[in-house]
C-alpha cells in the first residue's frame, strides 16, 4: 500500500501549485487551458507513488526525465510532462542499444552509404525515433506490441506534447496510461533470453583468441535453430559486420568462418540477399579489402547465389570467358575444373542463373561437355564432368529450350561415330526429364532416336523442323 504521507505531500504539493494560477493572473498572462485542473492533477500525484515504486533503485538513479515528469505534472502542464516521458523511453531504448550492440543496431538502421558515419553511441542522436522503433523491432529487442504502443506515445507527443503548438487538453488518465507503458514495458524491461545469448555469442566471438571446436559449434546451432528467423538473421549480420570490420582479430574472422556457415542455415533469403548486396555496394565504393572479405564470407557459406544479380551476371560472364580460354587451350583437363566449380558456386538452382549471361554460361558448358575428339577416353575434363552435368540436370524447361536452340550451332563440330557425338547424346540424355512437357519430351525423344543414325544432322531433318516449329526459336 502507498504510505499515507505521501499521499498527504502530494496531495500539499498540488494545492501549493495551484497557486500558479493566481501568479499568471497578477501578471497578466493567460492562464486558462495552461494547467490541468486540480483534480487531474491530484489523480496523478495520487497514483505515481507506486508506479515509481516498482522500478528498481539503480534504475531510477539516473531518471532525470521522469523528475521532470514529476514537477510538470505537479504543475499541470501535462503536454510538457509528455514530452519527458518520451524523453526517457528514448534514453531508455538508446542504453538498451548500447547494450546489445551498436554495431548490429547501425547495421540495420543506417544505410550502407552513410554507415561508417554511425560509429559510437553520440551517433545515436542521429537516428529518429521512428527509424530507432523500427529497427528495434526489426531485431526483436523489443516486441511487436511495444513498438505499437511506442508509436501511439510518439505520435502523441509529436501531435498533443509541448513540442508543438496544439489546443488539445491531455487527461490525467492518458498522461498516467503512457507514463506506465515507459515503466514497466521499457524502464522495466528485461531482455529476451534469445537476445542475451545473441549478445553472449556476439562478445565471445570478438574476444576469441583460439579456434571454436566443433561441439561448441554444434551446441550454438541447436540454441539458433530455436530462435525466430529474425533473431538467426540479427545473429548472422552481427558476424558479417565483425568479420568485415578492420579491427577484427585474424582468430575472431576464423572463428566467424566456423560458426556462420551453421547460422546460415536458419536464416531467410532476405537476410542473405542483403549480405550479397554488401559485397557489391564495397565495391562500388572502391572498398576492396572489405569486399574481399564478404566474398570470403558468402563463399564460406555456399552463399554466392545470394550476390546482387549484376555483380553476379560479372563474375559468371567473366568466368566463362576464363572457362573457355581454359578448354581452348593446354592441359584444359585439369584447367578446366576449378574455373567450373568456381562458376557452381554462384549457381545452386537454375533461378540463379542470371537471364543476361543465360545464353553465353549454356553455351560455354556445351562447348566443355561435348568436349574434344579423342582417341582415348570420353574427351571432356573428368575432374569438371560433375559440374557440366549438374549444371544441365538443374535446368527449367524454358532453359532446357534454349539449350537445344544452342545445341544446333555446336553440331557442326560433332563427329556422330566419335566421342563429340557420343556426349551430345549424353547431354540430350540428362534434358530429358519426365517433369517436362509433353511436346518438348516429344522433341527430345525425336533427337534420342536420329541420334542413332547422325545426331549431328537432326537439325536439318524437316520432320525434326516441323515438329519443333513454334516450341524452339531456330535462327
Amino acid at each position: 500500500m502507498v504510505n499515507n504521507e505521501i499521499v498527504e505531500s502530494n496531495g500539499a504539493l498540488v494545492e501549493q501549485m495551484t497557486r500558479f494560477e493566481d501568479i499568471l493572473n497578477n501578471w497578466g498572462l493567460p492562464s486558462e487551458n495552461i494547467i490541468a485542473p486540480e483534480k487531474e492533477r491530484q489523480d496523478i500525484m495520487l497514483m505515481l507513488p507506486s508506479l515509481i515504486a516498482s522500478i528498481p533503485d539503480e534504475q531510477k538513479r539516473d531518471a532525470t526525465y521522469l523528475s521532470r515528469f514529476v514537477a510538470g505534472a505537479a504543475i499541470g502542464l501535462f503536454d510538457a510532462s509528455l514530452n519527458y516521458v518520451w524523453n526517457e523511453v528514448v534514453v531508455s531504448l538508446r542504453k538498451k542499444i548500447v547494450y546489445f550492440g551498436l554495431d548490429t543496431f547501425f547495421d540495420n538502421a543506417v544505410s550502407d552509404k552513410i554507415r561508417d558515419q554511425y560509429k559510437n553511441e553520440d551517433d545515436l542522436s542521429g537516428i529518429k525515433d521512428r527509424t530507432m522503433l523500427e529497427t528495434l523491432k526489426k531485431l526483436e529487442w523489443i516486441s511487436n506490441t511495444v513498438y505499437l504502443k511506442l508509436c501511439h506515445i510518439l505520435d502523441m507527443r509529436n501531435q498533443v506534447g509541448a513540442s508543438h503548438p496544439n489546443t488539445y487538453d491531455i487527461n490525467s488518465f492518458e498522461l498516467l496510461g503512457w507514463l506506465k507503458t515507459c515503466v514497466t514495458e521499457v524502464i522495466n524491461d528485461k531482455p529476451s533470453s534469445s537476445a542475451v545469448h545473441i549478445k553472449e555469442i556476439v562478445e565471445r566471438i570478438k574476444m576469441s583468441t583460439s579456434p571454436l571446436d566443433k561441439v561448441t559449434i554444434e551446441s550454438i546451432g541447436n540454441s539458433v535453430s530455436q530462435f525466430s528467423s529474425t533473431m538467426a538473421g540479427t545473429l548472422l549480420r552481427s558476424l558479417f559486420g565483425i568479420y568485415v570490420t578492420d579491427k577484427t582479430t585474424v582468430e575472431a574472422r576464423n572463428n566467424i568462418l566456423l560458426l556462420s556457415k551453421e547460422i546460415w542455415k536458419y536464416c531467410r533469403d532476405d537476410i542473405k540477399y542483403d549480405l550479397g548486396a554488401k559485397k557489391l555496394l564495397f565495391r562500388n565504393n572502391l572498398q576492396q579489402d572489405k569486399e574481399n572479405l564478404a566474398y570470403k564470407f558468402l563463399e564460406n557459406c555456399n552463399g554466392l547465389p545470394y550476390l546482387s544479380l549484376t555483380e553476379k551476371s560479372l563474375e559468371i560472364s567473366s568466368l566463362c570467358d576464363d572457362l573457355y580460354s581454359a578448354h581452348s587451350g593446354w592441359d584444359n583437363f585439369y584447367n578446366e575444373p576449378p574455373i567450373a566449380r568456381e562458376i557452381m558456386k554462384y549457381i545452386s538452382s537454375a533461378s540463379d542463373i542470371p537471364k543476361d549471361r543465360e545464353v553465353k554460361l549454356i553455351n560455354t558448358f556445351l562447348e566443355c561437355r561435348i568436349g574434344r575428339e579423342v582417341s582415348n577416353g570420353s574427351g571432356v575434363s573428368e575432374g569438371a564432368l560433375e559440374y557440366y552435368d549438374n549444371f544441365f540436370k538443374m535446368l527449367t524447361e524454358d532453359q532446357i529450350k534454349t539449350t537445344l536452340v544452342e545445341l544446333k550451332n555446336h553440331m557442326e563440330s560433332v563427329n556422330p561415330t566419335g566421342s563429340t557425338g557420343k556426349n551430345a547424346r549424353t547431354i540430350i540424355d540428362i534434358i530429358n526429364r519426365g517433369d517436362l512437357s509433353d511436346r518438348l519430351r516429344e522433341i527430345i525423344k525425336y533427337i534420342i532416336d536420329y541420334g542413332n543414325r547422325d545426331i549431328s544432322k537432326v537439325y536439318k531433318d524437316s520432320g525434326f523442323k516441323d515438329l519443333s516449329k513454334g516450341i524452339l526459336n531456330f535462327i
